[in-house]
């Protein structure tokens, strides 16, 4: 089976690692993928650095449509099977020239259309999307609460597969180390959705002495550097922006937190269980098929008394030292069921499907 991975390009975000990984898991179980991008990028660039086959088809702005066919034919001179997108901008690509080609074509929705665009734009973003959603041969989805939005949209139950993030786990040996102080981390983009008022309001209710690195870039930068002033906590709290790399922010943590509205199984959870770190999380999406009382804390979404109460617990033990346990629950039930290999396996199924008509 020979297949396509299409993406604009420009993804930094959890896409992006899900994109390498199962094109690293097909490598491990013979499948032979290639990866197209309309611009060289941080897609690109970490799909090369883990020696993945990648093609790059420049677009000269966002709706440019002159790749239109030169895309079709090497998509069709490269005989492939499955042509499979990722993100808004390449499912409508695809779209426009899905009854010119010879493969079947899937995409994965990696994040809930319905928040996932605002303004003007946002909304014919997502007019093109939803259009590009019915017609593919068949969506893939990690957040178990679009299978009901799917049904809304009257797409197919038998189009539609489940699925998962995954993580690398080669070469990966977690160790518990305590920080001298309670040290939280939030990897996570700097947007609504993601709710880190949530958290700074929380810590700033609590009794104990602690430090909170968020790790990513937004457009809420300033507004949440402003509201750690406002709320006493700014000299806790560090705003370090956007990093290629995030082992050793999670090396130097005690614990990792994501108070986010809406998710499927986000990578951070899989990072942390990489490097043994518990997880207090917002019960949203996928997220308690990894996260519960034995791996981390798991609190209702926007819910300020419930997530104190995680933080408190997960602080007495880190007083005793006994946040080891919980981090490597965590490590072992990654490590057992969200491997890139049983992830490619997974896909895998679904190609087989699409290909066999459903």
């Amino acid at each position: 089976m020979r297949v396509l991975h299409i993406n604009a390009g420009n993804e930094d975000g959890g896409a992006r690692t899900y994109i390498v990984n199962l094109m690293k898991g097909q490598k491990l179980i013979g499948e032979e993928s290639t990866l197209l991008t309309f611009q060289e990028g941080p897609v690109s660039k970490m799909a090369r650095e883990n020696g993945l086959s990648v093609a790059v088809m420049e677009q000269k702005q966002r709706f440019d449509l002159s790749i239109l066919k030169p895309l079709t034919k090497y998509i069709n001179n490269n005989n492939f099977d499955i042509v499979h997108t990722h993100g808004p901008r390449a499912n409508y690509i695809v779209s426009l020239i899905r009854k010119k080609i010879n493969a079947k074509w899937v995409i994965t929705v990696h994040s809930d259309p319905r928040i996932d665009f605002s303004g003007l734009k946002g909304k014919v973003m997502l007019k093109l999307n939803l259009h590009a959603l019915k017609q593919a041969n068949s969506l893939f989805y990690m957040n178990p609460d679009l299978a009901e939005y799917f049904e809304a949209l009257k797409i197919d139950s038998k189009k539609t597969f489940e699925v998962f993030n995954a993580i690398d786990f080669s070469g990966i040996n977690p160790r518990f180390n305590r920080q001298p102080t309670f040290s939280l981390l939030e990897v996570a983009r700097l947007v609504e959705v993601k709710n880190h008022r949530l958290l700074l309001e929380a810590l700033s209710k609590v009794k104990f002495n602690y430090r909170l690195t968020l790790l990513g870039d937004g457009p809420l930068m300033d507004e949440l550097r402003d509201l750690s002033k406002e709320l006493g906590i700014k000299d806790k709290v560090d705003f370090v922006g956007f990093r290629e790399n995030t082992g050793d922010f999670y090396q130097e943590c005690d614990v990792s937190v994501l108070t986010s509205k809406s998710e499927s199984l986000p990578t951070v959870y899989l990072e942390s269980a990489a490097y043994g770190k518990p997880v207090i999380a917002t019960n949203v999406g996928a997220t308690d098929k990894v996260i519960n009382d034995d791996t981390g804390w798991l609190v209702e979404s926007n819910n300020e008394q419930e997530l104190i109460a995680a933080l408190n617990d997960a602080h007495d033990l880190w007083k005793d030292d006994n946040l080891g346990q919980k981090g490597f629950a965590l490590y072992q039930e990654v490590r057992d069921n969200y491997s890139i290999e049983q992830l490619a396996h997974k896909v895998n199924d679904g190609y087989e499907a699409t290909l066999n008509g459903n």
